[in-house]
């Protein structure tokens, strides 16, 4: 039928040519998009006998392609000629790309590169016996023009085609976690920064998800593992299900084989876009509240899909949205760049906020957002921003240089552009850390209380453990929750 309808638009073309017929202008498509279904019409008139609708989801058509959707509509309807699907559910932020085709008075005519992004959903249909009344009125149709301005963003590797277009929502409405967006974490940590802390998938009281939130709240690994007489010493397979290399010490720790204790002795929880959803250049805001505990840390991260810079220590960027942790009473939040996890590099590119107290961060919900353009990297909380990183202005990643020495990677930084590494695709990483091996420098602030472990000493874990026992598990952590309420990106 396509071949059909391209033939039949060339004639047409031809014919009018020919005698001069005057030029005919297919209407604008309306598009409604209920909780679950959509509908695509154009108004009746005198002359049409047929209107045809072709589409795809996020995805862009490749010319007069059939697409996911392509349907022949011969009859008009209560004054319009409606495409309908009842059952497929659009979400906000989804795009439709879609043209249509009208025969009308004999000859064919096409309306092509319609963009529509979902940005609410109109009031569902109104059933009134013969009739059938649209209880809203259709959304924006977003395509070239003043109401759509262009952007650099891409979407799983798809370039977008407005600024300003939801690219990806989670209001955690549910019981758990939506696995079309979120793979949960189920490994033990390793390198650069070894936490001191085991990532489950199936400690229901760690990740709790309800009231429109996400919770995180630590557990020790002894409470949860208490089949073993000594969880800390127990040897552990974490199985097929492991989201680490399969027989790496990612997936498989013995704790009898050191005399120290190598099994982390606290259980949190990591989840992330990865495999589902990444961008370039955008514009992410997290609602949060972060945790008030000594030694802790939230995790609020975007991590590159493909390590094209090194796939070690951090070569390959991650851009920490918010970043905390307490020192004696007051809560320190930091956000920015990391480029290398060695403690020479690390926070080179981090910027500490200076109202803290102010915000009261680990009792109250903050947003926390960072703004991703081609020309720099801006964190802010509150919309007040507080670290902005430009390359013209402040020099290009690989031409760090300091004590006399240069990035590792700088040849492969390089070949990239001036944002190098960070003009590839990330995704979003959400979790909670706990102490490890670079995060809490051993120099970088008068520890209060004092730091119970060194970050190069095999025995810190159990440092921390011992402490963390003495002070009462429960004590320790009763403000060190985490909460989690939206996380919203955009097109910039």
């Amino acid at each position: 039928m396509l071949r059909q309808l391209l033939v039949y638009a060339v004639c047409s073309y031809i014919v009018a040519a020919v005698y001069a017929i005057p030029p005919y202008e297919v209407p604008k498509a309306k598009i409604d998009v209920y909780a679950k279904g959509f509908e695509v019409s154009i108004p009746d008139e005198e002359g049409i006998t047929l209107f045809a609708f072709h589409g795809k989801l996020n995805e862009e058509m490749n010319g007069l392609e059939a697409g996911t959707w392509a349907r022949d509509i011969t009859k008009a309807k209560n004054g319009r000629w409606t495409f309908r699907d009842p059952n497929t559910k659009l979400k906000l932020g989804d795009t439709l790309y879609y043209w249509t085709y009208v025969i009308y008075n004999g000859l064919g005519y096409r309306e092509d590169d319609g963009v529509f992004v979902v940005n609410e959903y109109a009031t569902p249909m109104v059933n009134t016996g013969d009739d059938t009344k649209q209880g809203g009125a259709g959304l924006l149709d977003v395509r070239s023009g003043s109401s759509c301005q262009k952007t650099p963003s891409r979407r799983n590797g798809l370039e977008m085609r407005c600024a300003n277009q939801l690219l990806f929502d989670d209001d955690f409405n549910g019981s758990r976690l939506d696995k079309n967006k979120w793979s949960v974490e189920r490994r033990f940590p390793t390198k650069p920064d070894y936490e001191y802390n085991l990532y489950l998938d199936d400690a229901t009281d760690v990740l709790q998800v309800g009231n429109g939130m996400v919770t995180i709240k630590p557990k020790l690994t002894d409470r949860h593992f208490q089949q073993h007489a000594k969880p800390l010493h127990a040897k552990y397979d974490l199985g097929e299900t492991c989201t680490g290399a399969q027989g790496s010490e990612e997936c498989v720790r013995d704790g009898a084989a050191t005399a120290y204790i190598s099994i982390p002795p606290f259980i949190t929880a990591q989840f992330s876009t990865k495999g589902q959803f990444s961008f370039k250049y955008g514009r992410i805001e997290i609602r949060a509240k972060l945790p008030r505990a000594n030694w802790v840390f939230p995790q609020l991260w975007l991590q590159p899909v493909n390590e094209k810079y090194g796939a070690d220590q951090y070569q390959s960027g991650q851009m920490r949205i918010a970043f905390s942790y307490v020192n004696d009473t007051q809560m320190q939040l930091f956000g920015g760049l990391i480029v290398n996890a060695n403690d020479k590099w690390r926070f080179e590119k981090m910027c500490e906020f200076s109202d803290t107290a102010i915000f009261n961060l680990g009792n109250d919900f903050h947003t926390y957002k960072l703004v991703w353009t081609e020309n720099e990297i801006s964190v802010a909380v509150d919309n007040k921003n507080y670290c902005t990183f430009n390359p013209v202005k402040d020099g290009v990643i690989a031409d760090m240089y300091k004590d006399g020495e240069e990035l590792p990677n700088k040849g492969l930084l390089q070949k990239g552009g001036k944002l190098a590494p960070f003009d590839e695709e990330f995704y979003i990483t959400m979790g909670y850390g706990i102490g490890g091996v670079h995060d809490f420098s051993d120099n970088l602030y008068g520890w209060r209380p004092e730091k119970p472990w060194g970050n190069t000493n095999p025995r810190g874990m159990g440092s921390l453990y011992k402490q963390v026992k003495a002070l009462h598990f429960d004590r320790w952590i009763s403000s060190g929750d985490m909460v989690i309420d939206f996380v919203k990106v955009y097109s910039i």
